[in-house]
């Protein structure tokens, strides 16, 4: 489906809320702005919690049930590990 949207005089558009409930975004929730050779993609950002297993080994969870880049994974853990 094709959406229409504004961009407002402070540069904000509004996201329709049926794809706000279709994507999981609660208020508040982040997008991140993707440059493309046709214009700009928004993603949803996905975000990661890292903790230390009984074996000390770093775990990561996501708060939602989803893709989430190596990147993502990778930045979670050295963030964790910098922590201690």
């Amino acid at each position: 489906m094709t959406v229409t949207v504004k961009v407002d005089a402070q540069g904000r558009v509004v996201i329709p809320q049926a794809e706000r409930e279709r994507l999981g975004l609660p208020q508040g929730g982040a997008l991140e702005l993707v440059p493309t050779p046709e214009g700009v993609l928004l993603e949803r950002r996905h975000q990661a919690t890292v903790t230390s297993g009984e074996d000390g080994l770093p775990m990561v969870t996501l708060n939602a049930v989803s893709t989430v880049s190596n990147a993502d994974a990778i930045e979670a853990i050295h963030t964790q590990r910098d922590d201690r």
